[in-house]
């Protein structure tokens, strides 16, 4: 979370004058602990020194804010010692707002509190602060969320909250009703058709809540908003998706496990995941994980009827296939392919490059299928499309089905196959010339269309990424030099081993550019020396690229533990920087959320004329600069692309550029997506036909209504 100094007063009123008991800044979480313990024994030796009024509601107020800033500690001795502590601090407050004249008002108060706190994008209460939800009856859960919904916060707002509380459901199990809680809030959200919050927060943690099923102890409150999550995203299959490579250890833990409990959920995710399968029946392919599942536990007789709710949109069907105006479309995930969707979407809007890969009337395989998809991202009125066809042709050795992987090894693989596959194409384009021969008619011989001795012309890839570097190797014994010329596309920034926290690319850049000393187990061999010795190496642009493409190297092999490591490192995100007397611009930027290569989610951040962009799979909004720039980790941006000032991205291309084989491919979509139209329109048609409209009750008659008193909460 953000560390503020936050200056925990509490006030008290002795004998009708008010006397400070604290009053100075608490940064840490055992400081703030030690100080509400203190407070809270010394109004329960001196019970005449409580607060009254809004004295009292103050005091509320800061206890709650306080508790947000506790951090559960990681040693089990601590860890109950804390919780006591907690449930301390929780008994005051329940005894506190249950008794008394101000009862209905502290209520509110704690309440509004916990809201603000975590619906503040600048801020990350810890779970701690949960308990304060204790406070409200279960019975009157529905209508606390209703007050909240009603109190006209905005979208942006309600999915913080809605995130912070799922947030700590991963962590914190020490409040029995966190989970119908967040459970209600999902339900007074969907009851307002705010769908893009929901549609937000389960692709951000439906695979998080997934794995925690395996635990008994997290299994009550996050089973039935996991099910209730993938039920309801019928529109699309990235929430499915997310989830599918853990299904089978998952059934196969709880089938071990052998409790009541574990066999109900393992035939409740049996039949949902069944019932997906088929409601999703294009993917077939990426479902064959699952038949051992499905033959471990068969289906229930019933199973379909799990999916007999209502999907997260107003008119769902018609909202899947069309996007809003001036909006750009998204990427299905097809099983945890978000690194390659953020890599699609960043080359995409990458119009110098996507731009030439749509012009291209050269035919090898991959670029036809890039071809396709960026056509249908720049022009589809869907509002996301499946990527599955350069999925299966790019996708990089080792890179298994379902799984996550790096997403600069699958930039690096994809650019290479589009390299490789048009030089080939060239290639095969120079031996056309006939001539004739001199004895024989019939027989011909070939000559090289470009004439002998030129040098290939630059792929699509060159054109847009290439540049030109020397490596000057400087050998210290005898003085020689040695200078070898390359092309690259790609620079892998290191962060050096006294890395300040707050630097920026630029300066790791300029590292990245500084002579490497060459000595010790890594002496250069040296030619004229005929032998190792110590030596510089520089690495010097000679030829900076259009488009620059930095990955910052965040994943560190650790020797010791053998496995890559995340480095937490958090840096500033230049809007220019310099290379090679050229100046640069960032316009992408690739991010990784989590804490290991083999976990966590991609997006994208890219911007065009109109704006900034962030592409979250099938989920695209428009958003600035400052939410980059305002990342912490565990969110990292990991590759970032710059394009060269002198170096102008062009305009999009029109349709009218486009090559026949891409046009057919866009009028075969717009016949598909007006038929999928007419048929929704015919059920829509169908559906009103025989749907009863009751008249609506009469005035006072029930339905809801604003909650009077604070009883109907307090437990």
């Amino acid at each position: 979370m953000n560390r503020k100094l936050l200056s925990i007063k509490y006030t008290m009123a002795v004998k009708h004058k008010v006397v400070d008991y604290e009053d100075r800044p608490v940064s840490g979480s055992y400081d703030c602990m030690s100080v509400m313990l203190r407070v809270l024994e010394k109004l329960r030796n001196e019970p005449q020194t409580m607060p009254q009024g809004q004295d009292l509601v103050r005091l509320c107020e800061s206890i709650v804010r306080g508790l947000g800033m506790l951090v559960v500690p990681c040693e089990p001795s601590a860890i109950v010692s804390f919780v006591q502590d907690v449930r301390n601090i929780q008994d005051f407050l329940s005894t506190v707002c249950m008794t008394g004249q101000y009862r209905e008002q502290l209520v509110f108060a704690t309440l509004k509190t916990l809201y603000t706190d975590i619906s503040d994008p600048t801020n990350k209460p810890g779970a701690a602060m949960s308990v304060v939800l204790q406070l409200v009856n279960t019975n009157y859960l529905p209508s606390a969320v209703n007050l909240i919904l009603d109190a006209g916060h905005t979208d942006s707002s309600l999915e913080r909250a809605l995130m912070t509380l799922c947030g700590w459901m991963t962590c914190w199990t020490k409040t029995p009703n966190l989970g119908e809680c967040v459970l209600v809030f999902i339900q007074g959200l969907e009851s307002q058709k705010r769908f893009d919050i929901l549609i937000n927060v389960t692709l951000s943690f439906v695979e998080k809540f997934f794995s925690l099923l395996m635990l008994p102890c997290y299994r009550t409150a996050v089973g039935p908003i996991v099910i209730y999550m993938l039920t309801h995203m019928q529109g699309s299959p990235e929430a499915f998706h997310k989830i599918i490579p853990l299904v089978p250890d998952m059934v196969n833990r709880l089938k071990q496990e052998n409790t009541e409990n574990g066999r109900t959920y393992m035939q409740e995710i049996v039949d949902v995941c069944k019932a997906l399968t088929e409601h999703f029946h294009t993917y077939d392919s990426l479902y064959d994980i699952l038949d051992m599942p499905f033959k471990m536990v068969p289906t229930s007789p019933n199973y379909l009827t799990c999916l007999r709710c209502t999907p997260w949109s107003e008119n769902f069907d018609l909202l899947v296939v069309q996007r809003s105006k001036n909006t750009k479309v998204g990427l299905h995930n097809l099983g945890n392919t978000c690194y390659m969707n953020s890599v699609l979407q960043a080359l995409f809007m990458t119009k110098l490059f996507s731009n030439d890969v749509l012009i291209q009337e050269n035919r090898w395989p991959l670029i036809t299928k890039l071809q396709a998809l960026f056509a249908l991202l720049q022009f589809s009125q869907r509002s996301s499309l499946s990527p599955s066809d350069i999925l299966h042709m790019a996708r990089p050795p080792g890179f298994l089905p379902g799984h996550q992987h790096d997403s600069s090894e699958f930039l690096g693989y994809l650019l290479d196959i589009l390299h490789e596959q048009e030089k080939s194409c060239l290639a095969a384009r120079k031996e056309t010339k006939v001539v004739p021969a001199e004895t024989d008619s019939k027989q011909h011989q070939t000559a090289d269309v470009t004439g002998s001795g030129e040098p290939p012309p630059p792929t699509v890839v060159q054109r847009a990424f290439g540049g030109r570097a020397e490596t000057i190797y400087k050998c210290h014994a005898c003085g020689t030099e040695s200078i070898r010329a390359d092309n690259f596309r790609e620079l892998q920034l290191s962060f050096p081993g006294d890395f300040t926290e707050g630097e920026s690319v630029q300066t790791l850049l300029d590292y990245y550019l500084k002579p490497e000393r060459l000595c010790d187990d890594n002496q250069y061999h040296c030619e004229r020396c005929n032998g190792l010795s110590d030596a510089e190496r520089l690495f010097r642009v000679i030829q900076p690229p259009p488009r620059l493409v930095l990955t910052l190297k965040h994943f560190h092999y650790n020797s010791a533990s053998q496995q890559r490591i995340k480095l937490l490192h958090r840096v500033q995100y230049n809007a220019t920087l310099t290379l090679a007397n050229a100046t640069y611009e960032l316009y992408a930027a690739v991010i990784h959320c989590g804490t290991s290569v083999d976990s966590g989610h991609y997006y994208t951040y890219a911007r065009d004329t109109q704006g900034w962009y962030k592409f979250n799979d099938s989920c695209v909004s428009s958003c600035s600069a400052s939410d980059l720039s305002n990342l912490c980790p565990p969110e990292t941006p990991y590759i970032l692309f710059y394009s060269r000032q002198d170096c102008l991205e062009p305009e999009s291309i029109s349709r009218m550029e486009l090559p026949a084989a891409i046009d057919t491919v866009l009028r075969r979509e717009i016949a598909e997506l007006e038929a999928e139209q007419r048929n929704r329109q015919r059920i829509e048609t169908n559906k009103q036909r025989f749907t009863k409209k009751d008249d609506p009750p009469p005035p006072g008659c029930g339905g809801g209504g604003n909650i009077m008193s604070a009883d109907r909460f307090v437990c």
